[in-house]
């Protein structure tokens, strides 16, 4: 059997996609994987909040995961480090089943966070799961209650159908940028070098905006406005978003990804109220 091993920020978007296909009763859409993904990533930092374990599959990417987010809880003798953990994702592919990689993967997360001084443990079973789980100490708690509220707005997520529009729109401005530049004869690497260039140029006539609606150059006087700074911004935006496209295949989930760690390091922590896991 495969020995599981302990996952790193690398392993993030494996676990993300086994949670989306195995345990959510809908998987999530491009931009939610994404943004599960960069955050994961983070929270599998040193100093993080989440462990997991994962077991490699034969032919690549990730056969099972356990995953657990820890938090601190108001001390007491049965937990007397202040330390919970909730084990948010145990997943096995269907292909990788019926050879103990959950049970090897979920002992292994256990003791991990044994040695960490967590001894409060929870998790929601489902009825296939449940002689797992009660294999390794778990029992059923009838008090225990949930209580999901979940915002209007994350209930349909309207944004992110215009997000995806965006992006298909960025997406064939690419494409179609990458194709004139191929026409004539311009190698990969000449093509992002001039769309990088282009960014620069860009960001430029922002700059010669702002100046001219400020009126600081004394020749010029007040030669543009705030609206046409705004224009010029969102030029700016528009080129470095076609210059992410034209670099990166997956350039919408990376951006997503990248701007999820952004709000991870610059917004404060809210309370994630996630599904169990089955």
């Amino acid at each position: 059997m495969t020995t599981p091993r302990r996952a790193t920020p690398a392993d993030a978007g494996g676990i993300t996609r086994l949670r989306s296909e195995l345990i959510l009763s809908e998987p999530l859409d491009s931009d939610w994987q994404a943004l599960c993904q960069g955050q994961l990533a983070e929270r599998l930092q040193p100093g993080g909040d989440a462990r997991a374990y994962v077991v490699d599959a034969p032919e690549g990417g990730v056969a099972t995961c356990a995953l657990a987010l820890v938090s601190p809880v108001l001390p007491a003798p049965r937990y007397p480090e202040g330390l919970a953990a909730r084990i948010q994702a145990v997943a096995t592919r269907p292909g990788h089943r019926r050879r103990g990689y959950a049970k090897a993967a979920l002992t292994a997360l256990l003791d991990d966070l044994g040695q960490e001084g967590v001894t409060l443990f929870e998790l929601h079973a489902s009825d296939e799961s449940r002689p797992l789980y009660e294999s390794l100490g778990f029992t059923s708690d009838p008090a225990l209650m949930r209580r999901t509220a979940v915002p209007p707005r994350s209930r349909d997520h309207p944004t992110r159908a215009s997000a995806n529009d965006t992006w298909d729109t960025i997406q064939h401005l690419a494409d179609t940028f990458s194709r004139l530049d191929t026409e004539n004869g311009l190698a990969s690497e000449e093509q992002w070098t001039l769309q990088v260039l282009k960014l620069a140029e860009e960001v430029g006539e922002a700059a010669q905006a702002v100046i001219g609606a400020r009126g600081t150059n004394p020749r010029k006087g007040h030669s543009h406005t705030w609206t046409d700074v705004q224009d010029e911004v969102a030029d700016t935006v528009i080129t470095g978003m076609v210059s992410l496209a034209r670099l990166r295949p997956d350039a919408r989930e990376y951006f997503a990804a990248v701007l999820a760690r952004k709000a991870v390091k610059f917004l404060p922590a809210q309370d994630s109220s996630d599904e169990l896991l089955r």
